[in-house]
């Protein structure tokens, strides 16, 4: 099922996101303007994008896969979220940016860091219990020996 969303451009150089390729889960981010970011200091880096998420959904920013290695960076909050009630006409997408390296790291227009992707959500009714049901398994993961 395609989505349509809308996204406004609030900075002239900001790119509009598109697919790279028909089985791409997530579209780029470009930076719009060159930033130097400090050794292992997070930097807010604007994507001069404001975007309307469809109801019902939820727009994860994760690092690109190449980001780290080929640049020194990655997502900060390790994936940013956009809820679909985010949306105002001034409300610019931001990306939090982390220098992982011990030397100053710099972006220039155009760099794709971070890419977006569309995902449903649903909201679970929240209930406290008193006890929870099965077995205890050892926490983190354990399913056991």
């Amino acid at each position: 099922m395609n989505y349509k969303i809308q996204i406004k451009r609030v900075h002239k150089n900001a790119v509009i996101p598109s697919y790279q390729t028909p089985g791409s889960a997530g579209f780029d981010f470009h930076l719009v303007e060159d930033i130097i970011i400090a050794p292992r200091a997070i930097a807010k880096v604007p994507t001069g994008l404001v975007i309307n998420v469809p109801d019902k959904h939820v727009l994860l920013i994760p690092s690109r896969s190449s980001s780290p290695l080929r640049k020194g960076v990655t997502v900060a909050n390790a994936i940013g979220v956009v809820d679909s009630d985010y949306c105002g006409p001034n409300d610019e997408i931001f990306l939090l940016i982390l220098n992982l390296t011990d030397e100053p790291v710099e972006l220039k227009i155009g760099d794709r860091l971070a890419q977006g992707l569309i995902v449903p959500v649903l909201q679970a009714e929240i209930k406290e219990v008193e006890e929870m049901p099965g077995t205890d398994r050892g926490g983190h993961g354990s399913t056991g020996c």
